[in-house]
């Protein structure tokens, strides 16, 4: 039987589509359930959510979620086809848009940016 720190890997292809964020939500909240991480779901999946709304809105094509389990900490990504690395931008007066990655920079343990031929994906990790 696995015990909680063993290591694991899950992966969501995820359609350009706005319900995409909610599924990926549901998805991720349903994993760490699983894994006994309920102590990270709300955290995760606030900024996962934020993640995934970004590749929505600033790229054209479908995007891909990655969870894995080492035995310190968890590591969510989220890759598109975006080019370029994606910026802190101040948030909007109306208080919608702008806020995504300092949120990320707020809540995570550690994250970053890592460039592919094809694009990037951005990355947090969370220690239980």
């Amino acid at each position: 039987m696995r015990t909680p720190a063993e290591t694991w890997s899950y992966g969501l292809f995820i359609p350009h589509d706005p319900r995409a964020v909610g599924v990926v939500r549901a998805a991720l909240r349903h994993i760490l359930a699983g894994a006994k991480l309920n102590c990270l779901a709300d955290t995760a999946e606030l900024m996962v959510s934020e993640l995934v709304t970004n590749a929505y809105r600033y790229t054209k094509t479908d995007a891909y979620v990655s969870v894995d389990r080492s035995p310190h900490d968890l590591t969510i990504a989220v890759w598109d086809t975006g080019t370029g690395t994606p910026e802190r931008q101040k948030a909007a007066p109306e208080g919608e848009f702008g806020r995504g990655l300092g949120i990320v920079e707020a809540c995570a343990d550690e994250w970053g940016v890592r460039d592919y031929p094809n694009g990037k994906s951005v990355w947090f990790t969370l220690a239980p």
